[in-house]
């Protein structure tokens, strides 16, 4: 196995997504700072709402890299996936606005135009799924980079026009399309290869699972807790989550090698080693600055304002950690076509939502829920990869 395929390849979207990371980070400092907790709140709860959603485009995305990875393409598919169920989804969320409104407290209004936006999303993601396969990961990047960057620039000007928090919404789904358009070329290629049903299924149950594991709690937060404590947990769910999208690049250039080599019959165990090694040194270095000055990261990132929330920095950070830890497995799983791990990431996801709504009284019983549901998915996986190093001397290769 490439070693130094693997580096480059992690590299190149480790870096993009630092990028990314930088700027959205400095976008919620000055969106936080500007709003106020109460208002911020309620963007940050758009915003986990507009990342559950994720899982349509990110699901077609996992599917077209794993087909392209191997030496085909189902972009002809996906494409077509992400037009009807972009497209039906979206005018749900239309529909249904006002009710969602009244039951989540954001304006019925963001329903809208995020019903209006979900199939451009979704094609982005079928697009984005084509060059991850092909290992473009320069090009992969230079796009996520150009989404959040095109967010940014575009609420300045939204904000002449609009409300605050509205004004971020609107740019936030505008930069969107900016993204899909400049990958207009490749999401108009051929692809005739056609995924199968159960392995589609269970790509997207676990990208489910991961947007109910991953945003979940700031939605609940915002409907559980006081407007401001629910503002507080929001920053910090903000800052916690830099360990799972600073090791999503590991997962994400490491997903296609894994398929492709799958695919010639090698032995992927060395891939499963380099990517859960560098995402737990990644990881638990960010805990430790966390845990070590949590009142600078606060105030760092979002001001003095924010300061009560600086103890369940720390906590959220490890939390994550293990999750971060448990999509290393699960994604190389797939990678190889073992689509029963979807099903275990939504039991976890389930679990943790029946958790959270039996402890919310405060942030940190909310931390100690998902960290309960996070680590035990963890340990079921590890157990899993021993398993099959037991049986075939080697982690799961589908037969």
């Amino acid at each position: 196995m490439d070693r130094r395929r693997f580096l480059q390849n992690s590299l190149a979207l480790f870096a993009a997504m630092l990028v990314v990371n930088v700027l959205n980070y400095g976008y919620a400092l000055i969106l936080g700072r500007w709003l106020g907790p109460t208002e911020y709140g309620s963007y940050a709860a758009f915003m986990s709402l507009f990342l559950l959603l994720t899982v349509l485009p990110l699901s077609l995305q996992q599917v077209g890299a794993r087909y392209a990875a191997a030496g085909s393409s189902a972009l002809t598919y996906t494409r077509l996936q992400a037009l009807r169920l972009g497209g039906t989804l979206g005018l749900a969320l239309a529909l249904l606005s006002f009710p969602l409104g009244q039951l989540s407290a954001l304006p019925p209004l963001w329903y809208i135009v995020l019903g209006a936006f979900l199939p451009l999303y979704a094609l982005l993601g079928a697009a984005r799924g084509e060059i991850q396969g092909r290992q473009q990961h320069s090009q992969l990047g230079n796009n996520m980079v150009l989404e959040h960057l095109s967010k940014i620039i575009l609420t300045f000007p939204a904000l002449l026009i609009l409300p605050g928090a509205t004004a971020a919404v609107v740019a936030t789904l505008v930069g969107v399309g900016v993204a899909l358009g400049v990958l207009g070329k490749t999401l108009r290629a051929q692809g005739p290869s056609r995924p199968e049903g159960g392995y589609v299924l269970a790509t997207g149950s676990n990208l489910l699972a991961q947007a109910l594991i991953l945003n979940a709690d700031v939605l609940l937060a915002k409907a559980l807790l006081e407007p401001t404590q629910a503002g507080l947990y929001a920053a910090v769910a903000m800052i916690g989550r830099i360990v799972f999208y600073g090791s999503w690049a590991v997962s994400m250039a490491v997903f296609p090698m894994v398929a492709q080599a799958h695919a010639q019959g090698q032995n992927t165990a060395r891939l499963l080693g380099w990517a859960f090694s560098s995402v737990a040194l990644i990881s638990l270095a960010f805990v430790g600055v966390c845990a070590a000055v949590p009142e600078w990261v606060v105030e760092v990132l979002f001001g003095p304002g924010y300061l009560a929330a600086a103890s369940l920095v720390a906590p959220y950070a490890l939390m994550t950690t293990l999750y971060a830890l448990a999509n290393v497995i699960s994604n190389h799983l797939l990678a190889q076509g073992y689509g029963q791990v979807g099903w275990w990431g939504l039991g976890a996801g389930l679990l943790q939502l029946l958790l959270m709504s039996a402890w919310h009284s405060s942030g940190q019983e909310l931390i100690v829920a998902q960290m309960v549901a996070k680590g035990l998915l963890l340990l079921g996986f590890m157990l899993l990869i021993a398993q099959q190093v037991l049986r075939y001397g080697r982690p799961y290769v589908l037969r």
